[in-house]
């Protein structure tokens, strides 16, 4: 029997709230590729590197990430969901929005992400966010 997507997709959730590493790393693929882009347009291309910058993500205990899926598709062995979501780097930050698009794909009975690409809406309140001088 195929597992729930939507838990799937909820118990991920729940990982980057609860900024627990272990969680995250056991919703991604087995697979040696695994594409994370961000909002700046750069792609990491493996499970340990996008680990890595969760890892180092989450041991900000400041920031607020609010998602809300706006769209999924499920078929028999590859998922995807849109998400649109709001960051705050702190409590008092004024929000910015990020479109984030996870796929998935059924590996060993559960759904593992083999995708996870952001684009920023604002790609300026992104980078004040995350501290990059933009030209």
């Amino acid at each position: 029997m195929k597992p729930d997507f939507d838990a799937a997709l909820q118990q991920h959730f729940a990982a980057i709230f609860s900024r627990d590493i272990e969680a995250f790393k056991a919703h991604l693929t087995k697979s040696d590729t695994l594409y994370t882009i961000v909002q700046n347009g750069h792609a990491f291309t493996t499970p340990s590197e996008s680990i890595e910058l969760h890892k180092q993500w989450f041991k900000d205990l400041n920031w607020i990430w609010e998602g809300t899926v706006v769209h999924k598709v499920v078929g028999e062995d590859m998922a995807m969901a849109l998400i649109k979501y709001q960051y705050r780097a702190k409590a008092g930050d004024v929000p910015f929005t990020t479109w984030l698009t996870y796929v998935f794909q059924l590996q060993e009975g559960q759904w593992r992400i083999v995708h996870d690409q952001n684009t920023a809406l604002d790609y300026a309140a992104f980078a004040r966010a995350a501290g990059i001088e933009i030209k």
